[in-house]
Parts: C-alpha cells; sequence; structure tokens
C-alpha cells in the first residue's frame, strides 16, 4: 500500500493594523506605516492562534508593517522557525501617485481612475515617475505567479506568509487559477488568516479570512454597513451539537432572515433560538440559492442599510455560489473546501460586486 501523500500547507496571514489603516491613506508599496497598539494586539493574537502549530518556513514582506507583525507573532508563539525569508516580490501593490492620499481624496480628485480601480482592475492604470503608466493589478499578480513558481511544494511542510492585503489577495486567486479582473472579489482582514492546500498540482482553498483569532466573529465590512450580508452553513454537515455552538456564535450577531430549502428547515428551531423573530423563507426548488440570487440579489444590492441573514443549502450548493462570488467557473468548485460546523460569509454592497469575507470561520 502506497503511503498516504500529505499536502503543502500555506498560511497567509495580512499585517496588523497600521497607521496608515487609521488615517484611511492608501498605503501601497510605501514604507511609512507601522504598527498601531490595534496591530499589534492582534499580531499576538495570531501568534498564540498558531502557538500549537508546527511551521518549517516563514516568507515575508520587507515593509516595516509586516515585519514588526511577524516579530509579534513569533513573540508570542514563543520561538521562531527555522528559515525567515525576507521577499521584495511579498510587497504590496504599487500605487505609485495614489501612495499617501487619503481614499477620500482620490475619490474626489480622481473619480474615472477610481472607478476603474473598483470595477475594472485589469484595466486600471497610473503614471509612473518616468512619465509612463503601469498597469498595479496586473502587475501584481505577475509578480504573484511568479512567487508560487518560485516556492517549493513540498508535501507535509507548512509555510507561513505574512504580507499585504492586496498581495495575499493576488496570491490566493493566482492559487485558484482567478484573474486581475476578479480583484476584490475575496476580503482580507487586517491579521486575517487564510489557507490553501497544494498537492500533486491541485489547489484547494481551506480557509479564508478567519478573524475568530482575532476576537471578530465576522470580519468587519470593508465597503461599507449597505446592501446584504450572507452567512452561509452547510446543511448536510450539521447536527444538533453544532447547531446549538453555531447557535451561541451568532447569538450577539443582529439577522434579518434565514434562507433555506425543505431539507434545511429542520435545523432552524434549534440554529435560530436567540432570534425568535427572524423572517423565515423556504424554498422548494433543489438549488435555491442560484434561484433567489437571480431573483433578488439586483434589488438588495440596492440598498442603503444592512441586512444580514443565514442560508442553509447543500455543500456542492454553497460551494458553487463561492465560487462564481470570486470569479471561478463552478466546474472549480471543489477548490472550495468546507467544514462542518463553519460559516462562510458574502457581502453584496450597493453598487458593487459581491465580496467573499471569509470561508470556514
Amino acid at each position: 500500500m502506497q503511503p498516504e501523500r500529505l499536502p503543502s500547507r500555506i498560511i497567509l496571514v495580512r499585517h496588523g493594523r497600521s497607521t496608515f489603516n487609521d488615517q484611511g491613506r492608501y498605503q501601497g508599496s510605501s514604507d511609512k506605516a507601522i504598527l498601531t497598539l490595534k496591530g499589534i494586539e492582534t499580531a499576538r493574537q495570531v501568534g498564540d492562534y498558531l502557538k500549537h502549530t508546527p511551521i518549517d518556513d516563514v516568507y515575508i514582506s520587507h515593509l516595516v508593517r509586516v515585519k514588526q507583525t511577524a516579530e509579534e507573532i513569533f513573540k508570542t508563539m514563543g520561538h521562531k522557525p527555522p528559515s525567515v525569508t525576507v521577499s521584495g516580490s511579498l510587497r504590496e501593490i504599487d500605487l505609485s501617485v495614489w501612495e499617501g492620499l487619503s481614499y477620500e481624496h482620490v475619490r474626489r480628485q480622481y473619480p474615472d481612475a477610481y472607478t476603474c480601480w473598483r470595477q475594472y482592475p485589469d484595466k486600471f492604470k497610473l503614471p509612473t515617475a518616468q512619465g509612463t503608466y503601469h498597469f498595479p493589478v496586473n502587475d501584481l499578480y505577475q509578480r504573484a505567479q511568479a512567487f508560487w513558481t518560485r516556492l517549493p511544494q513540498i508535501p507535509g511542510k507548512t509555510v507561513l506568509i505574512v504580507g499585504h492585503g492586496g498581495t495575499n489577495h493576488a496570491l490566493i486567486s493566482t492559487a485558484l487559477g482567478l484573474s486581475a479582473k476578479d480583484h476584490h472579489s475575496l476580503q482580507q482582514s487586517n491579521c486575517g488568516i487564510s489557507v490553501l492546500e497544494f498537492l500533486d498540482h491541485e489547489v484547494q482553498l481551506t480557509q479564508l479570512n478567519q478573524t475568530t483569532a482575532i476576537q471578530e466573529t465576522l470580519p468587519k465590512l470593508k465597503a461599507g454597513k449597505q446592501g446584504l450580508q450572507l452567512l452561509l452553513l452547510a446543511e448536510d454537515s450539521l447536527t444538533p451539537g453544532i447547531c446549538d455552538q453555531l447557535a451561541q456564535r451568532l447569538a450577539e450577531v443582529k439577522l434579518d432572515f434565514c434562507l433555506s430549502g425543505i431539507t434545511g428547515q429542520q435545523w432552524l428551531p434549534s440554529l435560530l433560538q436567540q432570534h425568535p423573530r427572524l423572517v423565515q423563507f423556504v424554498n422548494e426548488q433543489e438549488d435555491f440559492l442560484q434561484d433567489w440570487k437571480r431573483a433578488w440579489t439586483g434589488s438588495l444590492y440596492a440598498t442603503d442599510v444592512l441586512k444580514t441573514g443565514v442560508a442553509i443549502a447543500p455543500t456542492t450548493h454553497i460551494q458553487t455560489l463561492l465560487i462564481e462570488s470570486l470569479g471561478g467557473h463552478p466546474d472549480s468548485a471543489t477548490q472550495i473546501v468546507l467544514k462542518p460546523g463553519h460559516l462562510s460569509v458574502i457581502h453584496y454592497p450597493k453598487n458593487h460586486r459581491p465580496i467573499v469575507q471569509a470561508i470556514n470561520i
């Protein structure tokens, strides 16, 4: 009998909250921002979370805010991993003339470029110091793809990457075969934890933007408190015990509605015991998530308030919705691994494409 082949595991962590984050300014590849006290605290919480995880190699960006994050993680872990490589390839996206400017200033002064950045990132361009133009997102994705070709994939080994929101996003996307045009389709919170597994040229995303390690039940919204936030639960992985645990986790979350099929309906009483006045929608169609998405999301995008709901559906239907929201093809849905009793979250903001906030939290 052949021994079981173990995947190589990549843990990605975004740096902690920085001074530029607090000030609402674009950081890009500039190196003027440092961690705030909150950023230091959450980096230590990540270190505590990873304390018992064997890590073989570490790769970090050379920018100060990432180096500080890595140092705080190592301190709390109680040891420094055997190999730490500082890589310029992991630097954040190069935003040239936008770096240091406030988000609001850019929206006002560069409305066309800002719209392109948000809606057509693969066509987004900025001037360079040499008087030419470059395409920041395309450049970032090419750099991410090159990083993967150089990183050794050793079965059974675990690698920690401490990087940036844009860089980690590009690493996850290129690993899954997603293109630069789908940038902004997933969230990377400060000190959010994501996990990829590589085995025999196949890649699976087993966790995205886990923020429970830093005491956030759900990742904070980045695109404004508008539209719809949908919490996804696989009905075929639920048990009475899991439902009780989830009910406690969701007790403090303001829920407005619940979607389910006939099968998933059986779990509603125990799962929603803390929300007795919740509006419930039961759909008899087998793939009701797709039906619901086509029928309702257009109107929900337009709302100026945030509505949060739970959807209980079969695993395969949730995988399909997640991969489509990321910009992938339904045939690639198995690249998303769903764990029993874990939540995945999609935000449908006003006037923006869906954002997958988290998977398996």
